[in-house]
């Protein structure tokens, strides 16, 4: 048996926690995505309605604000509706199916070393996965050598990484990396 070879493992409470503050982090993102075009539309109605505290149209529109604004926020009601729906599943639902799943997948493999001159990142090479990287602080970077045994685990769902060590060294907070927007 290869000791590269990937294996499977239940997820850990540690492991739990990590996808548990990583699904936070996508629903603030969601959130802070989408609440200001909803509260956008929601001023549109107060300031464009007829006689309204912050229009003040004169009453002679009401009767074609009446007839038009319902057709102008129902389509982009559906618009904004579509794309929440469609990062509710990028972002967030995977995060679900990851708890249903339990499993986690375990490598062992060599590091190699990757600094980005571009984008300031220190980047570890993603094992078996082309163009995805590791990326780790750069305290932790500097202390890995190429060549040496790492242990990585990583979601088998979404992808994220769980947890990363060398030897006794565990870094903090590793994350999956790609420059392409997949």
């Amino acid at each position: 048996m290869d000791i590269y070879m990937p294996t499977t493992k239940p997820l850990s409470p540690e492991d739990k926690a990590v996808l548990q503050k990583l699904k936070e982090k996508a629903w603030f993102t969601l959130l802070k995505l989408y609440a200001p075009l909803f509260l956008m539309l929601v001023y549109i109605y107060f300031k464009m309605e007829p006689g309204g505290s912050i229009g003040g149209r004169p009453s002679k529109y009401r009767a074609e604000f009446k007839t038009v604004f319902p057709f102008f926020a129902a389509f982009f009601g559906a618009v904004f509706l579509f794309f929440v729906i469609k990062d509710f599943r990028r972002l967030i639902l995977p995060f679900f199916k990851e708890v249903r799943n339990d499993t986690k997948y375990c490598h062992a493999f060599l590091s190699r070393k990757y600094l980005d001159p571009l984008y300031g990142k220190c980047l570890l090479f993603y094992p078996d996965r082309e163009n995805f990287y590791i990326e780790i602080s750069p305290e932790d970077f500097d202390s890995i050598g190429n060549g040496e045994d790492l242990y990585l685990e990583v979601a088998s769902v979404t992808g994220e990484v769980l947890y990363l060590k060398s030897g006794d060294r565990v870094f903090k907070e590793p994350a999956e990396f790609s420059f392409s927007d997949r």
